[in-house]
């Protein structure tokens, strides 16, 4: 199954926190388990979650059983609101070794 990073990139996507001026966190954590579902509804499969500093605000690492699974699923939270994404294709390195050998 390919890997994937997702970044958000957005200050005002609200996991855990919304910059643009919501400094209530109550409930806050639970958004990551709805988001987390949302994603499993569409085959993707969260395997870490990280919150971040700097240029992102959280990295997410999943895994889907293909691209199109994955651009549903983070279209799909995208159209919730608040948030806009980075997504990068990650191969493993058994998948890189077998790039690199049909080279």
């Amino acid at each position: 199954m390919p890997g994937y990073e997702v970044i958000y990139a957005n200050l005002r996507f609200t996991l855990p926190m919304d910059c643009a001026g919501d400094t209530t966190f109550e409930g806050k954590s639970q958004q990551i388990g709805r988001r987390e579902k949302g994603f499993a509804a569409d085959g993707v499969k969260i395997l870490h979650f990280y919150m971040t500093t700097g240029t992102h605000d959280m990295v997410i690492i999943s895994e889907a059983p293909n691209d199109e699974a994955m651009a549903k699923a983070i279209l799909t939270q995208i159209a919730k609101g608040g948030i806009t994404t980075q997504t990068s294709r990650a191969f493993t390195e058994d998948e890189y070794r077998a790039i690199l050998d049909s080279l």
